[in-house]
């Protein structure tokens, strides 16, 4: 028996939608997080897409892509259509990634992805199963691109691009198209003229120009920084703080694992503050340490950290008995170099500092900003210097610089904020100068004051003026006045010919005079024990026999 619950008129199942890439393009859109997937921008269908499935199967669907890179910020644009046809799909797509992954090299990257999974979707929704494999042309401007994305050479994760490159090699392996890249020379039509150029070479004008296009609208719109998840074909994939690395960086690596217990160095041994890190452009510190010779590089870290051979490490380790400064007498560490009082450390000084006002006058240097780090530098010497009138411009740069530190600025640690006031200035005057070179050779300029500092300082150490050589030739000066004044009596026959001559022995070199000093006075004393022996020997012989 039937127990009827409801009554209704019976509905057909709906039929099939019209096949789309659109389709395919959404439901891998939906499919995306925060941390994984990625798909273009846009994309758009112009003319009849069953056409260009069509071409795709017969292999006629030829692909051209470019990229487009200024500011740190990427965007591509590809075109996916046949010879002679009609109809055409547009893709424009931003360049994920971090600014500092931004290039050209990785924008014409994307766009090579891009038409690649475009290829995938039209097969998913027109041909979802193949008797054969189509094969597709792809091209883009890019050479190095083209070689890395579909020529088999060696990868390493350390290598620029990986994710993208592997992600691309990943979809060439999964695809059941046969892929045939080629390079298009871009940009001719700067020496050529447009009729001349040929199909793939007007194709890479029209998407170049999309992709600046592209590039401009994020510009105005302010979307610089996109999200940079793990591609649908990327096999594995390295996040550092919630942020995709674009391929494995050792330096990077290391900054995450070191950069911690430096930061509470830092903080402890008060060398830079939560707030001048912040200040800081590390990018030219980097850059300059870099182009610094090799023990240049390892002397300024020494002296970063104050471990040095300055009298403060050599007692410590055993070599002094003092720590005074050869210069003036004081006590050293790392610090007290550039500022000892020293007669001969203030004239180094001033020689190093006219040598930097020079410099910057040479290198188009403006000449506020030369005011103020001349002004900032003196603090190293003269802490209790007063502070001049500071122009409105360049203050806020001026009181970050202050915050960093004269010792930082001693040591290269430049405020990021004098490079755009220098890049004002540049233009003020229509140079054509880089300021991050300016930067980095300032920073280098800066390192190099301390470093002369410190060969002053040793050319002393290992002179007759250091302080502590010159308390060495006062004590065995007068050491050796006293030898004459006590004269020759009570030396032997043999040795009292050295006492001839007072001045001839006060020219001997120190150590010399600290070794007839020492010969001296140990023959006086041995010839004084051997007068009192011969004494005692002659009381005993003649003294009267005991009753």
């Amino acid at each position: 028996w039937v127990l009827l619950t409801g009554t209704g008129l019976p509905t057909l199942p709906p039929s099939d939608p019209t096949p789309s890439i659109l389709n395919a393009w959404q439901t891998s859109a939906d499919l995306c997080t925060d941390y994984y997937g990625w798909v273009p921008d846009e994309i758009e269908v112009h003319g009849d897409e069953a056409a260009l499935a069509d071409a795709l199967i017969q292999g006629r669907l030829r692909i051209i892509s470019d990229g487009s890179y200024k500011n740190d910020l990427g965007t591509a644009a590809v075109q996916l259509l046949p010879k002679g046809g009609t109809a055409c799909i547009v893709i424009r797509c931003q360049t994920p990634g971090l600014p500092q992954d931004q290039s050209a090299y990785r924008s014409e990257l994307i766009g090579l992805l891009a038409g690649i999974m475009a290829v995938d979707w039209l097969l998913q929704q027109w041909f979802p199963a193949l008797s054969q494999r189509p094969g597709v042309q792809i091209a883009c401007d890019g050479l190095s691109a083209i070689e890395m994305a579909f020529e088999d050479r060696p990868l390493s994760p350390t290598d620029a691009q990986f994710d993208l490159i592997s992600s691309i090699r990943e979809a060439i392996s999964q695809s059941p198209v046969s892929w045939s890249p080629r390079h298009v020379y871009g940009h001719l039509d700067k020496s050529n003229l447009f009729d001349e150029l040929t199909w793939w070479e007007r194709k890479n004008l029209e998407v170049d120009g999309m992709a600046v296009d592209f590039r401009k609208e994020l510009e105005a719109a302010h979307q610089l920084i996109p999200p940079n998840p793990r591609f649908f074909t990327e096999l594995a994939a390295l996040f550092v703080a919630d942020t995709k690395q674009s391929r494995l960086s050792d330096h990077f690596i290391q900054e995450c694992v070191t950069l911690p217990r430096l930061r509470q160095q830092w903080r402890n041994r008060n060398v830079i503050s939560e707030e001048s890190e912040n200040l800081i452009d590390w990018e030219t510190l980097g850059r300059a340490m870099r182009s610094l010779p090799a023990g240049l590089q390892r002397w300024i870290t020494k002296h970063w950290v104050g471990m040095c051979g300055t009298g403060k490490f050599k007692v410590y380790w055993g070599l002094e008995s003092s720590a005074a400064c050869p210069r003036c007498g004081e006590f050293e560490d790392h610090l007290h170099v550039p500022r000892c009082p020293a007669a001969s450390a203030r004239d180094e000084w001033d020689r190093r500092v006219t040598a930097l006002s020079l410099w910057m006058d040479i290198h188009l240097t403006s000449p506020a900003i030369k005011h103020a780090i001349l002004l900032l530098l003196q603090g190293v010497r003269d802490s209790s210097r007063p502070s001049c009138v500071i122009s409105r411009t360049i203050r806020p740069a001026f009181l970050a610089q202050e915050t960093i530190g004269c010792q930082g600025l001693l040591e290269g640690r430049l405020a990021s904020l004098w490079l755009s006031l220098q890049q004002n200035y540049f233009d003020e005057i229509h140079s054509r100068r880089s300021v991050s070179l300016w930067a980095s050779r300032l920073s280098q300029q800066l390192i190099s004051i301390g470093f002369y500092m410190w060969e002053q300082r040793n050319a002393v150490q290992h002179s007759d003026d250091n302080v502590q050589l010159r308390e060495r030739h006062c004590v065995v000066n007068e050491g050796i006045h006293s030898q004459f004044d006590m004269g020759s009596a009570d030396l032997p026959p043999d040795i009292r010919r050295m006492l001839t001559c007072r001045h001839s022995v006060l020219r001997k070199s120190l150590v010399d005079k600290e070794e007839w000093l020492k010969l001296l006075r140990q023959e006086r004393k041995d010839y004084r024990r051997s007068l009192r022996a011969q004494r005692r020997s002659l009381r005993t012989i003649f003294s009267a026999p005991p009753s």
